[in-house]
């Protein structure tokens, strides 16, 4: 049985919430964190600096979270701009590759008027989820067509792929298949956000064992 629709809205206040709270509680962990260090520095205590550097890298990381859910929320500011998306890609595509994943991108040159940071962050989730569905290796492949009405811009994978009903709950927010500790669930659901913040969607085609393709397909009014 799946689980019951959240009211229209519902999820986005949710994740505001949260994101706030969140936001406000790491500024008072981070201001302490860099006091404390100030402080073991100049009293001779370096060594703890080890453990203080862990906690705020743990706090930033979860800064970078709040980030998400603001932007899955849709309460964080948009400032849109002609986006070189080929270029981009490819910026996304190059340290991925230096750390031995097979990712190619093959795009037309292509600009978009959208919000870089957003279209940075959508883009990031894909090639992330695509890479978490390829451990032992695969091919993943950025790609773009321009359409009469539209531009699909899909990264495909050649992974497990989902069965029917992980299929039908992928951009639930919150719904992961990973491990825990691995997976956040927020993935499709901030490219989904994204894709809709310009009139777009997110369209997912996948067979179990024949990988993924996740698609934004936006239209050619911003493009």
């Amino acid at each position: 049985m799946s689980d019951p629709p959240a009211p229209p809205g519902a999820t986005e206040a949710f994740a505001a919430h949260v994101a706030h709270d969140f936001n406000n509680l790491l500024t008072g962990i981070l201001g302490n964190l860099e006091l404390m260090q100030n402080r073991t520095r100049r009293s001779g205590h370096g060594e703890y600096d080890t453990y203080i550097e862990g906690a705020r890298s743990a706090a930033l990381r979860a800064a970078v979270l709040a980030q998400r859910l603001l932007v899955l929320s849709g309460r964080q500011a948009v400032d849109p701009v002609a986006t070189d998306l080929t270029r981009l890609a490819g910026e996304l595509a190059a340290p991925l590759r230096a750390q031995g994943h097979d990712i190619a991108v093959e795009m037309p040159a292509l600009t978009l008027r959208c919000d870089p940071n957003h279209a940075e962050l959508a883009l990031s989730e894909l090639l992330e989820n695509a890479i978490a569905a390829t451990p032992q290796g695969g091919r993943i492949t950025l790609d773009a067509a321009i359409e009469p009405r539209q531009i699909r811009l899909s990264v495909r994978d050649t992974g497990a792929g989902m069965p029917p009903e992980t299929l039908a709950r992928a951009v639930q927010p919150f719904f992961t298949t990973r491990p825990n500790g691995t997976g956040r669930g927020l993935g499709l659901a901030i490219a989904e956000r994204f894709a809709r913040s310009l009139g777009g969607t997110l369209t997912l085609d996948s067979a179990y064992g024949e990988g993924t393709t996740a698609s934004l397909c936006l239209p050619r009014d911003h493009s």
